[in-house]
């Protein structure tokens, strides 16, 4: 693990030492919005970054709401027997629901990380139920993720991440 832990950690440092620049002219140095940039032509042969819509439902901002009345209440990946109310979720309220998600899906309790495309915040959530398209997250989350201000659709780009990033403990 410790080997894991440094090897993250260089992949870390190395992104930063080449994102600094080389002399001290700050004058000589573009400013993050223009570095930036969403796209690739057909020449890098890699796939656009694909865009999700994300809402808020206050019902996950109820820290008693029962996770039996989820799409991952039981079947071969069901959380209910672990997580019973959503404030026994390790990231509760960063909790909702995923497009990916249906009942026993291996999705269920997926955590995924959520960068809004116009502030570049992200926060880790996890999925632990289905939504009808892209994201629907808790209110809390959502404000989070919006960084303030009104609305209640934002788009972001979806990472599926590894367990920890959401708060799960290594068994």
């Amino acid at each position: 693990m410790i080997y894991f832990s440094i090897f993250i950690l260089t992949l870390i440092l190395s992104h930063i030492a080449r994102a600094m620049p080389a002399c001290d002219d700050v004058d000589d140095v573009a400013p993050p919005e223009e570095l930036y940039d969403p796209t690739y032509n057909d020449d890098q042969q890699i796939l656009p970054i694909i865009l999700y819509n994300v809402t808020y439902s206050t019902k996950y901002d109820n820290k008693y709401g029962d996770t039996n009345k989820t799409a991952c209440n039981t079947g071969p990946h069901g959380l209910a027997h672990r997580f019973p109310h959503f404030k026994n979720f390790p990231h509760f309220p960063k909790i909702g629901g995923a497009w990916n998600v249906k009942w026993g899906s291996q999705y269920c309790g997926s955590c995924w990380n959520l960068t809004n495309v116009k502030n570049r915040k992200t926060i880790s959530i996890i999925a632990m139920d289905k939504a009808k398209s892209g994201y629907n997250i808790s209110h809390e989350a959502f404000k989070i993720l919006h960084g303030g201000g009104w609305g209640h659709v934002l788009k972001a780009e979806a990472k599926l991440v590894a367990p920890y990033w959401c708060g799960y403990r290594h068994k």
